[in-house]
């Protein structure tokens, strides 16, 4: 939705893009207080969002950089698709996320990082039609259904499509077929089918 807080931190990422400067949750806090422009479309920052709202916004985004839950999402090994899928010296390698001790909503935040840091490393690969990558997902269950748009849901309807044409294969795994997007069905090009336990399962795959 076109909130005010949408358009305020969207207009900050994108002057930090144009201007070529990093950009992380501290700086992002403090640009939320102080822009580095003086207008949002007609109107002044300060008209649009004032001072004070804006520094609550500040505030809330402090508030999630401070938790201690979040602590360890800012330790490990850097989230970059190239070193996670070849070594230095380019021979493949094998890389294993494990999810279980996630909420349900940090699993859905780290899927949708994590898939929208594939799609931006198979967008930067050139165009071929040998396999070049193979990402396997156990589990799909949820972050690709038919009908709710949970934030993993366009990032995979755009890998299933798209991610071929530029040599990455995708693998996805689940107890209940019913349960996934039609528009990912039709677009798997190989549908490998153990037992169905249920009549309702049975009938979509017959369909």
């Amino acid at each position: 939705p076109q909130t005010r807080e949408h358009i305020l931190l969207a207009n900050i990422l994108e002057n930090a893009w144009k201007q070529g400067q990093p950009m992380d949750l501290t700086r992002l806090i403090q640009q939320v207080q102080k822009p580095p422009f003086e207008r949002l479309g007609a109107f002044l920052v300060d008209d649009l969002y004032p001072e004070k709202e804006r520094f609550e916004l500040a505030m809330l985004i402090n508030n999630f950089l401070a938790s201690p839950s979040f602590q360890a999402w800012l330790e490990g090994q850097p989230l970059d698709v190239q070193s996670l899928l070849y070594m230095p010296d380019g021979k493949p390698r094998h890389s294993i996320f494990y999810l279980a001790h996630l909420s349900d909503t940090e699993r859905m935040f780290f899927v949708s990082l994590l898939l929208s840091a594939v799609e931006a490393w198979m967008r930067t690969q050139r165009g071929t039609s040998a396999l070049r990558a193979l990402l396997c997902f156990d589990e799909i269950l949820g972050y690709l259904p038919p009908v709710a748009n949970p934030p993993s849901r366009p990032i995979l309807l755009r890998l299933i499509k798209q991610a071929r044409a530029f040599g990455l294969g995708l693998v996805l795994s689940t107890q209940n077929p019913v349960d996934l997007d039609y528009k990912a069905l039709s677009n798997a090009g190989t549908w490998l089918v153990g037992r169905l336990q249920t009549e309702r399962d049975k009938m979509r795959l017959l369909d």
